[in-house]
């Protein structure tokens, strides 16, 4: 009898489905500058990058754009979505010679308050060229702080100023809601997605690394998105380590 039993559990476990492979995958990388300077670990070169895309792209990744993953109109387990912070100057340049020849439009995380006053920074003008070209904009704080716990407890004002203002001025600026969130640092206090969510964003980022799967299992997890940040040191590993996961 017990035999029996454990006969029809085995069958049983053979034709159950693999929740393992369920649903779609998306792996984020998060760049910041294209200036070929050895000195800064995020910084990468033009080459360094187009290396990566190749790379990706012959190991059959997609690149999707922000709608595709919000929307969860991707297949299958090899899915690239490309973010970059701070809105460097450089990011123009590689842009127009790089990612949109490879029909890539990357997430933009940008901080206003060095929008059109640092010479490292883009323009105004430069960024709605982007935005305008199907590139998306998400919040990256206003001056760049730490807004977790520690940042709130020092000053509610300013923690208050750097999500409610950023958001105010990107969205008069690009004329269109901003609804995701890039944390500044990657990182973030349960107060932080609190804050998030009674300003309207719906999608938080962070560097903690590691695929996503879609749709959300729980959603909170909207708001603690991983990225894979690329360094010089370490995007070669980073990119194998993709392409391993995306296989599993």
């Amino acid at each position: 009898m017990k035999k029996n039993i454990f006969r029809l559990i085995f069958v049983m476990l053979l034709f159950l489905p693999d929740y393992s492979f369920c649903g779609q995958k998306v792996f984020v990388l998060c760049y910041h500058s294209f200036l070929s300077k050895k000195n800064i670990s995020t910084d990468l070169s033009p080459e360094e990058l187009k290396m990566q895309l190749d790379t990706l792209k012959n190991s059959g990744f997609n690149f999707i754009t922000v709608a595709d993953f919000v929307n969860n109109k991707i297949e299958g387990k090899k899915n690239v979505l490309i973010t970059i912070d701070d809105a460097n100057g450089s990011v123009l340049k590689v842009y127009r010679e790089i990612f949109k020849p490879y029909g890539i439009k990357p997430l933009l995380a940008v901080y206003p308050a060095i929008i059109s006053r640092q010479k490292y920074a883009m323009t105004w003008e430069q960024l709605q060229e982007l935005a305008a070209d199907g590139c998306e904009i998400a919040a990256h704080g206003y001056f760049h702080e730490k807004i977790n716990q520690r940042f709130y407890d020092k000053s509610k004002s300013r923690f208050l100023f750097e999500i409610e203002h950023s958001k105010k001025v990107l969205e008069d600026k690009f004329q269109k809601p901003v609804t995701i969130f890039v944390y500044p640092f990657g990182l973030r206090s349960p107060i932080t997605i609190e804050t998030l969510k009674a300003n309207g964003f719906n999608y938080g980022f962070t560097i903690d690394g590691g695929g996503v799967s879609l749709p959300f299992a729980n959603p909170e997890q909207r708001y603690e998105i991983p990225r894979y940040m690329m360094t010089q040191s370490t995007w070669k590993s980073t990119i194998a380590k993709i392409i391993k996961k995306a296989s599993q």
